[in-house]
């Protein structure tokens, strides 16, 4: 059964497993973190999930999916967001953003994501859920090419 949950310091290896599926196949992050699992907790970072099955006992957690919320004033930042291969096509990126969207509602924050502008995939996603296109901008950090890639930021549904 593949639940929804708050991340834990013991989900944190699973999660990096997860992510280098994601790296693998998405180039996402674009650079590999040197320390990613400081990377998956990024400065102020208010709350994570994990969704994945649940764990059985003696058994190794597994990690479909991750989500963190960064607060900033009155404004939250989706961050670290990604679903595994195996994860995909089971409701799991709408079910990380749906615990974002009640995080930032409990707190009454404006909840916002940012996702580079050739990830097709992902912006699909934010659209059908009703998040809206607010801006194009250029990066702040470059690409492995050197290029300051073109990002779309979206505002989460009101």
């Amino acid at each position: 059964m593949i639940h929804l949950r708050p991340r834990a310091d013991q989900d944190l290896p699973a999660c990096v497993r997860a992510l280098a599926a994601v790296h693998a196949v998405d180039r996402y992050p674009m650079v590999w973190p040197a320390d990613p699992v400081s990377w998956l907790s990024p400065p102020g970072g208010s709350a994570a999930w994990v969704v994945g099955p649940t764990p059985a006992d003696g058994k190794p957690t597994v990690v479909l999916g991750h989500v963190c919320v960064v607060r900033e004033t009155d404004v939250a930042l989706v961050s670290r967001l990604f679903v595994a291969p195996a994860g995909r096509g089971q409701g799991l990126g709408a079910s990380l953003l749906g615990a974002a969207l009640t995080h930032a509602a409990t707190y009454d924050l404006h909840l916002m994501l940012d996702v580079v502008d050739d990830d097709g995939p992902a912006a699909a996603l934010y659209e059908r859920l009703g998040w809206r296109l607010v801006e194009r901008r250029p990066a702040d950090w470059t690409a492995p090419d050197g290029r300051r890639p073109q990002l779309r930021v979206y505002r989460a549904p009101l």
